[in-house]
This record gives C-alpha cells, structure tokens and sequence, in this order.
C-alpha cells in the first residue's frame, strides 16, 4: 500500500505555501475546473501532497507528517532529523539525509532524456511511459498533466497501451505527436537591455509567477541584474539566455 494523496485545508495558504516550499517541496499552483486555485507537490513515490484553501471545507487541524529529503535538498537545513511546526501549528519532521562520499550532486532538472522527436524516453526495459514520466519530461505536475484539459484529459490525448503496476502507459511517440500537434513551443520575446520584474517575466514567458519564485528560492534562476525599489529585477538578455532550454507550451494559435 503506498499513500497517493494527502490535502491539508488552511486559512494560511500562502504562508504555509512559502513554509513547505522552503523546506524543499516543489509546490506548483493549480486549479481544477471551477475549485479554488491551490498548491500541489509530488513526492518522489508519486505521492502528491496538496494545500487548498479552508473555504467550502473546514481547516485542518493538528497532524503530524514525517518528509525526508535528499542532501542540499531542504533549503539551509544540514543533514539530520528536523522538528518544524508549520504556520497553522502542525508539526513537520524533517530528515535530511547525509550525503555520501563522493557523491555527485544532482543536475538541475532538465525535463529528462529525450528521444529524437522530442518525446519522452521510456525506463530501461519499458516501451511505454507513464504520466509521472511525461510530466517531468516536460516540466509539470503529474497531477496536472493527467487531470487538465489541455494535456491529459484533451480529446486527442494519446489512449493507454499498457500497465506497469496501477500505473497505465502510453506510447512515447503518441505523446510527442499529441505535443507536436496541439501546443507548440514559442520563443520568449524580451527587450534584450530592459529590465524584468518576476510578474513580466511570467506574462512574457508563459510561467506561473510562483514557479519563478520558487526557482529563484531553490537556487535554479539566475541572479537578479538590479532592484527596482524592493523588486528584483532581470535584463532581458539574462531571461531570455536562461529560458532558452527550457519547455514553455501554450497552446497552439487556432
């Protein structure tokens, strides 16, 4: 038995987005239909642990979770066994593992191996891919691959060819055609000597404003060219070299 799903209901939402992303969790902001915009991470077992706002549901009450991360993985925390309390009070035990010698410290994500068409690559002995894997091929949640209307739940998404446990797969060249035929890839057009705040950057390039924010706490966005009073700000050229490699999809002008 594995645990796939956790939601914590809270009046903090923002607080406690800034808490969990701060110790590691790669919280990225979603909405499902006509529901409340929240936060979803998903765990290295495809677990996915959520944070939605206490609206129409009450607030969680005391809980407490037990998280591991990897080295260098949780923020400034060293390696170690951690007690945190979060902002509405529940309590976070943290382990940070200790690095091995001589490991290597992990690439940034880089949206995995690629296969000539652009595809994502199967595991060593598969044929098929699974929706965790096409999501971190492309750079999104699984939970929003699988549920969102432009991707998973679209009319001409690719049908299952197989299972690998619970897990359904699909034919990795089916999912590159499927990206090949309904959203394209555009290049970010930014004045190369102008300077950027995080909101213009995300108008500009397609991301969340969130996503940048939390690159920018987890070390993976480059360093800001100056201030505008108490806002970071970037030169074009410096966002525009950093996006180069990466997949931003819009949809496909009809």
């Amino acid at each position: 038995m594995i645990l796939e799903l956790a939601v914590i209901y809270t009046t903090r939402l923002d607080a406690c987005r800034d808490f969990y992303r701060g110790i590691g969790l790669d919280l990225v902001r979603e909405r499902h239909g006509s529901g409340p915009e929240h936060y979803a991470a998903t765990l290295a077992d495809g677990g996915v642990l959520e944070l939605y706002p206490a609206t129409a549901r009450p607030e969680t009450g005391y809980l407490r979770l037990g998280l591991t991360a990897p080295p260098d993985g949780a923020g400034f925390l060293p390696p170690g066994r951690h007690t945190l309390t979060d902002p509405d009070g529940r309590t976070v035990v943290l382990t940070v593992a200790e690095a091995r010698p001589g490991r290597v410290p992990p690439e940034p994500h880089t949206g995995g191996r690629t296969r000539s068409n652009g595809g994502p690559v199967p595991p060593e002995g598969r044929t098929g891919v699974t929706y965790a894997e096409i999501a971190e091929h492309y750079g999104m949640s699984a939970r929003y691959l699988s549920e969102n209307s432009r991707w998973g739940r679209h009319p001409g998404w690719p049908p299952a060819v197989g299972k690998r446990g619970r897990t359904i797969e699909f034919d990795p060249d089916a999912i590159a055609r499927f990206f090949g035929e309904h959203h394209t890839r555009e290049a970010t057009v930014l004045e190369p000597s102008r300077h950027y705040t995080v909101v213009e950057i995300a108008e500009a390039s397609g991301l969340q404003p969130d996503s940048i924010r939390s690159d920018i706490s987890r070390g993976r966005w480059p360093a800001p060219d100056g201030m505008d009073g108490d806002r970071k700000v970037w030169r074009g050229e410096t966002v525009a070299t950093h996006l180069a490699g990466r997949r931003i999809y819009r949809n496909k002008p009809k």
